[in-house]
This record gives C-alpha cells, sequence and structure tokens, in this order.
C-alpha cells in the first residue's frame, strides 16, 4: 500500500502507568511497619558470631543436612543410577582396553588369553564386563519401549520393569560369566 491510503491512526493520551504510585504506597507500607529485630534469644550452647573455634566445634557434632543417608531411593531412581554408573564402565573398561593395547602389548588376545589362565579371575573379568553390557542394554530397550509406547511409566510399572532389568541382567550376566569359549 502507498502511504496515502493507510488509515489515520488517532492519537490517544499516554495513559499513566499505576506501577509507580504502586511501588511507591509499598515502599512506605514497608517502611512504617518495619521495627526492630527483637534481641536474638541465645540457647545454651550457640556459639557467638565472633567465636569461630566454638562454631566449628559444634558444627563438627551435627549432621550434614540433608544427610544422603536418611533418604529411600526409589527402585526406579537406583535403576536409572546403575544404567549411567554401567555406561560410564563400559566407556572406562573399552579405554583401558585401547590403553593395555597401547602401553602394555599390542597383542590384545595374548592378554586375554593370560586372564583366562586363570579360572576365578577369567570368570569374574567376565562378569565384570557382562553385566555392565547386559544392564545398559536391556536397560536402553526398557528407555525406547517407554518413549515409543508411553506406557509402563506409572511408579507401580517402572518398580517392576526396574527390578526385572536388574534380575535378568544379573541372571544373564551369570551365565555368561560360567560359560566357556
Amino acid at each position: 500500500r502507498s502511504p496515502s491510503k493507510l488509515p489515520a491512526l488517532s492519537p490517544r493520551p499516554p495513559t499513566p502507568s499505576p506501577r509507580p504510585k504502586m511501588l511507591a504506597r509499598t515502599a512506605v507500607a514497608l517502611r512504617r511497619s518495619a521495627r526492630p529485630l527483637p534481641a536474638l534469644v541465645r540457647v545454651q550452647g550457640t556459639p557467638r558470631p565472633d567465636d569461630k573455634a566454638n562454631t566449628r566445634s559444634l558444627a563438627t557434632k551435627r549432621p550434614i543436612s540433608p544427610d544422603v543417608k536418611i533418604y529411600k531411593f526409589p527402585v526406579a531412581a537406583l535403576s536409572s543410577i546403575t544404567n549411567r554408573v554401567t555406561g560410564c564402565l563400559l566407556s572406562v573398561g573399552c579405554f583401558g582396553v585401547g590403553a593395555a593395547a597401547l602401553f602394555v602389548t599390542p597383542d590384545v588376545p595374548a592378554l586375554l588369553e593370560g586372564i583366562k589362565s586363570t579360572p576365578i579371575i577369567a570368570q569374574t573379568a567376565k562378569f565384570s564386563v557382562a553385566f555392565p553390557l547386559v544392564y545398559h542394554y536391556a536397560g536402553g530397550i526398557r528407555h525406547l519401549i517407554w518413549d515409543h509406547t508411553l506406557s509402563g511409566l506409572d511408579i507401580k510399572s517402572m518398580e517392576q520393569s526396574s527390578y526385572a532389568v536388574m534380575a535378568g541382567s544379573g541372571a544373564v550376566s551369570l551365565a555368561l560369566a560360567v560359560m566357556t569359549f
């Protein structure tokens, strides 16, 4: 449109904002209601702010708040934490094998044969690799199901699936650890 065909706007007088008046009234009301704080009541054994030694000694006798030991984590939270830890352990394990190949011996199969020579160490090593792998994989499948179906997200179903993932991962990992290849 050309500027001459635009509709004419009628100028409005600016309306004063009620905000500055409201803020001024609030500030006056706060000044009027402000009273000096009463003297703090000192309970026997509480430290004075200037008594640093007493403050430190009392602080060491008190429990840290909030103390994590007082909380009981839900099973779903423990399952989520375990899933994250197993992911980190898998990364650390891959890094460890790579570092061993770089710095110890580039012959990784020979390294594995050395571990296989002692059965108790071999089974422990196999379980240490199998459990994080199986648990992380099963937890990932559970999350994919949750993401795509949006079912099983109530507390009871999450608890049941957490127990199922834990028990299933433990059983499969144990079976893989005792198998001989």
